[in-house]
């Protein structure tokens, strides 16, 4: 259950427990305290190519919502764009601090469509968002949501973990 604006929801909580990190990060000044500059490398890789997908699946529930006549399914499109939309900014706040020490994070979404290893989850996205409403709901909600950004994320803290980031 998503709850947005309650201050002692599971999503509140998850807030905190985020930008603390990322406040602690950089006063200690973790970005001096990699233990691999390829982490660096493979974060300017995965912020560039997910973000600007986090972003289109934003403006894809945004829209598919505007397309149902029920309250109910025009609400879950709402909820779950509000989450996308807070997935980017998360990402984005990432960025900013990595962005002041090391170049490449600047302009993700100018890169993302000059660069070639996002192609084919750019395409998969074109895809969705140009097909129907229940076509969308199904390939992002289940596909990108459940699949790969499970497949995506969990590796990626592991590895943040363990380069003490």
């Amino acid at each position: 259950c998503l709850q947005v604006d309650s201050r002692g929801s599971p999503q509140a909580e998850k807030e905190r427990k985020l930008y603390a990190i990322f406040d602690a990060f950089s006063q200690n000044n973790g970005h001096t305290t990699l233990s691999d500059a390829r982490y660096v490398n493979a974060l300017k890789l995965f912020l560039s190519g997910v973000t600007p997908l986090e972003y289109q699946a934003y403006q894809g529930f945004a829209r598919v919502g505007r397309q149902f006549s029920g309250a109910g399914a025009r609400i879950a499109c709402q909820m779950q764009a509000i989450d996308e939309l807070r997935h980017v900014q998360t990402q984005i706040h990432a960025m900013s601090h990595y962005n002041k020490h090391f170049n490449g994070l600047h302009d993700f979404a100018h890169m993302h469509d000059r660069v070639w290893f996002p192609s084919v989850p750019k395409s998969f996205f074109e895809d969705a968002r140009t097909a129907g409403p229940f076509e969308f709901l199904t390939a992002i909600s289940f596909s990108f949501e459940y699949v790969l950004t499970n497949l995506l994320f969990v590796p990626f803290m592991s590895g943040a973990a363990f380069n003490g980031d």
